[in-house]
């Protein structure tokens, strides 16, 4: 069954009174705002599918909180800035097992997640990830999650790609898109080449996923520093195949493009469980957790799924997204089985994080 599928508009959230729900909500927490908060701005390292703009300017007037967006594309980048820039920050998105690392240096801290009432939206299962537990505490606020696979154009590409090794092939030249994250990228190559351990791969495997990526390269039309840019050479047919997230397929359609096809590589492959963290020398410690209660409301994760097409971990969100007619489409891309998460390899920090980057660099240039 096909549904017509488009962005969530303002009058579709009117009708479905998803927006007049965050207006209530928004008017309750001005109310609520603590004295002395008038002007603040967060400093937000993040990638570019966890906020809109309109959903900042909306919680500005509300809370007077300023989120000001700075985008990474590789953990590993992200984690130095954090690592050299002391209170510069106040927020930092991170995948998967990048959590504990930030925190363990000493980079982040844990929060008392039932304090915030916006985790009540939350899927259980995403409050009792055993990896992010820090005592009673919760290293981080739960966002989103997918595997990262492969989609197609069929009419360039006839013969579906279910391999890691069937996108050297020398035809798809200048024709394939994929974000410039290092760590990953060469976690990929080690699953293309046989590494049971794609984050903890030795001298040898790093090697053998080296020679894969030089292998790759010419078939690379640009490294991408976020995913929408990855949407855009697959809508503009300028990319035959991208190396992408969940949903890809219909924000390519959403943006006028192609019809796209996943393959999902019999090597298998990674993927991230991503969250929203509290930096540790940030100067408004006091107030994350009213950002976050605040920007995090079901309303807007509706939004951000039809935008940008992986599911969320907001349960509430997926109930507007039924009520507005999205559920088919939330439902094929697993919005409603969080459990599937748990069973990809969750991206994170490499054993040997330097030999990672410095293998990826010395293919495609630091």
């Amino acid at each position: 069954m096909s549904v017509t599928e488009g962005r969530l508009s303002r009058a579709d959230l009117l009708k479905a009174g998803a927006a007049g729900a965050v207006g209530l909500y928004l008017a309750g927490s001005a109310r609520a705002a603590p004295f002395g908060v008038e002007g603040t701005t967060l400093n937000w390292l993040t990638w570019s599918d966890h906020y809109a703009n309109d959903q900042l300017k909306a919680v500005n007037k509300a809370i007077a909180l300023q989120g000001r967006p700075t985008l990474f594309s590789d953990n590993a980048d992200a984690y130095l800035k954090i690592k050299q820039t002391g209170s510069q920050f106040d927020i930092v998105s991170a995948d998967g097992l990048w959590v504990p690392k930030y925190l363990h240096d000493g980079l982040t801290v844990s929060l008392d997640l039932s304090s915030l009432p916006v985790s009540k939206q939350l899927y259980p299962l995403a409050r009792q990830f055993p990896f992010w537990k820090d005592g009673s505490n919760y290293m981080a606020y739960p966002f989103s999650w997918s595997t990262v696979q492969i989609y197609y154009n069929p009419k360039y590409v006839k013969t579906k790609p279910d391999s890691w090794q069937a996108i050297l092939d020398k035809k798809y030249k200048g024709k394939i898109s994929l974000e410039n994250i290092p760590t990953d990228m060469m976690a990929i190559a080690g699953r293309a080449t046989g590494a049971k351990k794609p984050y903890g791969m030795n001298t040898a495997q790093i090697a053998r996923a080296k020679a894969y990526l030089e292998d790759l390269k010419p078939n690379v039309l640009k490294l991408a520093s976020q995913n929408n840019e990855v949407i855009r050479a697959l809508a503009d047919g300028s990319a035959w195949i991208g190396i992408t997230n969940l949903g890809t397929d219909d924000r390519v359609k959403d943006a006028g493009g192609p019809v796209v096809k996943a393959a999902y590589p019999k090597e298998g492959t990674v993927g991230f469980i991503d969250s929203e963290n509290m930096v540790k020398a940030s100067k408004h410690r006091d107030v994350f957790e009213q950002f976050i209660n605040t920007t995090e409301q079901a309303p807007w994760i509706a939004k951000n799924f039809i935008t940008n097409g992986r599911p969320l971990f907001n349960e509430k969100a997926f109930k507007i997204l039924v009520n507005q007619g999205h559920g088919d489409r939330a439902r094929r891309l697993l919005y409603n089985q969080p459990q599937l998460a748990l069973k990809m390899t969750i991206k994170g920090p490499a054993g040997n994080e330097q030999a990672y980057v410095d293998a990826f660099n010395e293919v495609f240039g630091a």
